[in-house]
């Protein structure tokens, strides 16, 4: 396994560990983002240097050669490339759908008083830009792919 994982896990790790100093340390509006972020960097970071630990550490050489082809060999694997392709698809649609929908709520909501207008507009706008960069980003990730292969 390459060095190069180990410290990408170890620098997850520094960089959870200083945002959670940070947080704790300074009186920020933000401590609970950081917070946040402190778990979404150092427990990735420590399963990194984990799966690096346990791969050298191996009696042969052998066994771990044989798992990384056999996790190449699932990487690669036509009908697993196909579902991802489908279930990445799917949530792409899912996501346009909950954004119309939501899109249609807040206007609702807005014209009922529910919420303030101001809150409901800049809601709506947000949403449709949402939409309108997933169907170009999209379209344009179509076109390169296709161009590219």
């Amino acid at each position: 396994m390459k060095k190069s994982y180990l410290w990408t896990g170890l620098g997850m790790i520094t960089l959870g560990l200083a945002c959670f100093a940070t947080a704790v340390f300074w009186n920020t509006p933000v401590d609970s983002i950081l917070c946040g972020f402190s778990g979404a960097l150092a427990v990735p970071g420590a399963m990194q240097v984990y799966k690096y630990i346990k791969w050298t550490k191996l009696e042969t050489a052998d066994s771990c050669q044989r798992h990384f082809e056999e996790e190449q060999i699932e990487l690669r694997d036509e009908r697993k490339e196909m579902l991802r392709n489908k279930s990445g698809h799917m949530a792409y649609t899912l996501g346009l759908l909950a954004a119309a929908v939501s899109t249609s709520a807040f206007s609702i909501l807005g014209k009922l008083g529910i919420v303030e207008e101001s809150a409901s507009r800049l809601l709506i706008l947000f949403l449709a830009g949402y939409m309108v960069f997933q169907i170009l980003a999209g379209w344009v990730l179509y076109r390169l792919l296709d161009k590219k292969y």
